[in-house]
């Protein structure tokens, strides 16, 4: 016999978005919610896997009326508004479904209950499998029906036949019809008989039989139940009906296009979209994986001719991350160099610092691995990570090396760079494959760099920077850890009071850092109003004080808890034995351009606050020196202010007037002396949230505002600058036609989502279409302007060190008698870094340590 799955599409979403609400909401890097789409996903592979089905369809209901609410104007009535993160999913859901190859139905008037019951019953010669949470739905069970009902999450699932039915109820599959009559349903405000229960439902019916049956014995019932039941017989037959399914509706369902034939390609494309990685692995994309040839020798005698050019060279180094030697492919098969041999070499040596090309993946981790001095010990490099970035900027670090090629490299660089204590055979084929990749893919890259007008970007900007980036690394930052230990145990003392005020608001000891703690407490033990979320985010927190007194105690322990945690006991495991800490700055992570800072992220310290602030003055100068921070004046609206011309702006920075009193002047229609505080902030608030493409309800919820003040601000924003809606439209047209935009020295960020199905996700793609060129640009004049200072302090030969890139600053070691003539240096190439229309300025303080230089 035929097997047929029927799913419940409503019910499956609802119990996967609601079962994983109270952990981590799923996101993708773009922000877009899929928790219920990853929960729904494992729910139907999971029934898939186990059921094995010959035809599958998925039911939803389309949430308009339905012929329920034609008899009882109240059916549902009691329903809560979906949530937004919710509401954008369903569609991905439909589009998961597609991707599938699985086939849905929705039709007005009808639920998502009646399409399967018709189903179900149509073809009495299938074996049907109803997947659901939703229990009317046993009512459908027969001899060929079956109803699978998920328990626990997404991870249990229950067959419910008529044994297990009657086991479960002692009801036949038809009374749970009458069931539904007798006690309602008050997820879908079915009333039932009022005081009426499923307990005393069932035994009703065990007497009965049916509703029909007990009107016509209610002489037998007695006191109470029997008064209840007669006045409330037009309710318990309302009832009923409203809870039978209906199982003969005219819906347009072709068996035939029910089978079910996985496309594996599309799979593969909606995985990789939403970032479901755990689907991606598992999937067999059927994709050719292209195995280069890894035969290799070990030489000891290192020929010149075996250094060709272009060549690929990858290091393998051991446990401690020493360099034990070296893999080398170029047209002659890949050979082994130990590290001794190299070094010993002057063939090797003079090879490394000539401009014969040298592909590599990552320069900046290889000139670390070897300790290099001086940057010029090596040259002629072609970093494939910095440069297959640039060509997918959508795509971070390895993913967008790996993606030139049809199948899958397998393989990964922690395999070559350092996988096992000893350097091994193994090891060693590892690094010959990458060796082998690097070498392949090195053509397609550069010719994409071509194509694409990359090349300046590349090689004027991105691969210099890495050199600079490797010798801030190495430089690092001095820490003072007494420091670290008086905020830790000021702070200890401060989260010790926390604690004990809220236990004793609680009027219980529990764990304040358990989200599922703190919700019974709040929510349980101290009746806050939660709703159905009963989160303890902070958002949601950030709406109860004032309601209880404990929130407001919450609030402080969680800051003094990350205060703690993170910086004052975080930041010492990354203290070197020279007691600096040397962060990693990444190239190749954020689509816009921008640097990123790990192990650890030193350009998440926070300013806005003053304990977050406290923490900078662990960072110290090294002894005879000070420290200096540069920072740039709103880059960013210099930049949007050249790129849109608008006019107002160009003139209000050129004449060096505070750009958030201006916008105050226009937006408020006040002169310069009129402008407030108050309308300073509102004014701020709007000219950074242009560039982020704000709306009027984000802008809303920033100020605390309604939204048509809100809107009334951004209009009157864009009726003052038109030039900058002109530009921020052309953005999104440009971007919309091809897929992509660009910053002023070309960087593409790739927004594919500019063009998706989903209303959300294309929202997203045009405020990051908007956003992008602005923020890429003021990353791209930064690093420049790191490039210049670098070259400048090197040809002067001073002593003092750029160390730190934070954002829109930049911080250095001054040694003293140095300082003069790094603040001019410094202010100076910051501020001719890039030609624009309106002047850049960058502000130099300095101070014992960065806390006094910021």
């Amino acid at each position: 016999m035929k097997k047929m799955l029927l799913i419940d599409g409503n019910s499956l979403v609802f119990r996967a978005y609601h079962a994983t609400l109270y952990g981590n909401m799923m996101r993708t890097s773009n922000g877009i919610p899929v928790n219920a789409v990853f929960g729904f996903a494992s729910m139907v592979q999971k029934a898939l896997e186990l059921l094995k089905p010959d035809a599958v369809l998925v039911a939803f209901d389309t949430g308009h009326k339905t012929f329920r609410h034609d008899v009882f104007e109240q059916y549902k009535g009691t329903r809560k508004q979906l949530d937004d993160d919710l509401i954008v999913q369903f569609p991905i859901v439909r589009e998961y479904l597609d991707a599938m190859n699985i086939s849905r139905y929705e039709k007005d008037g009808i639920e998502a209950d009646d399409v399967i019951g018709t189903m179900a019953k149509k073809y009495p010669d299938w074996q049907t499998d109803i997947l659901s949470s939703d229990k009317d739905l046993l009512q459908l069970i027969d001899n060929t029906t079956s109803v699978w009902l998920m328990k626990k999450g997404m991870s249990e699932i229950l067959e419910v036949d008529s044994e297990k039915l009657y086991e479960m109820y002692q009801l036949k599959p038809q009374q749970i019809i009458d069931l539904k009559g007798l006690m309602g349903d008050a997820s879908d405000n079915i009333p039932g008989i009022p005081g009426v229960g499923e307990k005393t439902a069932i035994k009703l019916l065990t007497d009965y039989q049916t509703v029909e049956n007990l009107y016509e014995h209610t002489e037998d019932l007695k006191g109470k139940l029997q008064e209840k039941v007669v006045e409330n017989k037009d309710l318990a037959y309302l009832s009923k009906q409203l809870a039978t399914i209906c199982i003969d509706c005219d819906i347009e369902v072709n068996l035939d296009t029910l089978t079910f034939e996985p496309n594996v390609s599309e799979q593969f494309d909606f995985f990789s979209k939403y970032e479901m990685k755990t689907f991606l692995r598992n999937l067999d994309t059927g994709k050719t994986v292209v195995k280069p040839k890894l035969a290799y020798e070990v030489v000891t005698d290192i020929d010149a001719n075996r250094l060709q050019q272009p060549t690929a060279i990858t290091p393998l180094v051991d446990f401690e991350t020493k360099v034990q030697g070296f893999m080398v492919k170029n047209d002659a098969i890949c050979c082994y160099i130990s590290f001794e041999n190299a070094m010993n070499s002057a063939v090797f040596r003079n090879w490394l610092s000539s401009n014969n090309v040298k592909i590599v993946y990552d320069i900046k981790a290889i000139m670390h691995l070897l300790d290099i001095n001086s940057v010029n010990d090596i040259n002629g490099i072609f970093d494939l990570m910095i440069a297959s970035f640039l060509t997918k900027s959508n795509l971070s670090g390895w993913k967008s090396f790996v993606e030139y090629y049809q199948g899958n490299l397998t393989v990964g660089f922690d395999d070559a760079y350092g996988s096992s204590k000893k350097v091994n055979d193994k090891q060693s084929e590892y690094a010959c494959e990458v060796s082998c990749f690097l070498y392949a893919v090195y053509q397609k890259v550069v010719t994409k760099l071509t194509d694409d007008d990359l090349d300046k970007l590349y090689y004027d900007l991105e691969y210099p920077l890495s050199k600079v980036l490797y010798e801030m690394e190495k430089t690092g930052i001095r820490v003072d850890i007494d420091v670290l230990d008086r905020i830790a145990s000021e702070t200890a003392a401060i989260l010790q009071s926390l604690t004990e005020k809220i236990y004793e608001l609680a009027n219980e000891e529990f764990n304040i850092n358990s989200p599922k703690k703190l919700s019974e407490v709040l929510y349980d033990r101290l009746g806050l109003p939660g709703g159905k979320k009963r989160s303890t985010a902070v958002d949601v927190l950030e709406k109860l004080e004032g309601v209880h007194p404990i929130i407001s105690q919450i609030m402080k322990y969680r800051k003094y808890q990350k205060l703690y945690s993170t910086y004052a006991e975080g930041l010492k495991k990354y203290v070197y034995p020279d007691g600096r800490i040397h962060t990693k700055y990444n190239q190749c992570v954020t689509q816009t351009g921008r640097l990123s800072s790990t192990d650890p992220n030193l350009q998440n310290i926070s300013v806005r606050t003053e304990e977050g602030r406290e923490i900078r003055k662990a960072f110290v100068p090294n002894e005879n020196s000070v420290l200096m921070s540069a920072d740039y004046s709103q880059i960013e609206l210099r930049v949007l202010a050249d790129m849109a011309d608008e006019h107002e702006l160009i003139d209000a920075f050129c004449n060096e007037m505070d750009i958030h009193t201006k916008t105050a002047m226009n937006v408020f229609g006040v002169s310069e002396t009129e402008v407030t505080s108050l309308m300073r902030r509102k004014a701020k608030a709007v000219n950074f949230g242009i560039v982020y493409g704000i709306s009027d309800f984000g802008l809303a919820q920033q100020l605390q505002i309604s939204r048509e003040e809100a809107k009334a601000y951004i209009d009157k924003y864009l009726e003052t600058y038109p030039r900058i809606k002109g530009y921020m439209e052309e953005v999104i047209t440009y971007c919309q036609q091809h897929g992509y935009v660009k910053t002023l020295l070309n960087r593409r960020r790739e927004i594919p989502e500019i063009n998706d199905k989903n209303y959300m996700t294309r929202e997203f793609g045009k405020r990051a279409a908007m956003n992008a060129p602005i923020q890429g640009t003021a990353a791209d004049l930064i690093k420049i302007a790191m490039i210049n200072i670098h070259n400048k302090m090197s040809q002067l030969q001073l002593q003092s060190k750029m160390i730190l890139q934070v954002h829109d600053e930049l911080v250095f070691n001054v040694v003293n008698g140095e300082y003069e003539v790094m603040k001019e240096l410094v202010e100076k190439e910051m501020a001719a870094a890039m030609k624009l229309k309106v002047p850049l300025l960058a502000n130099c303080v300095v101070g014992p340590s960065w806390y006094e230089a910021k």
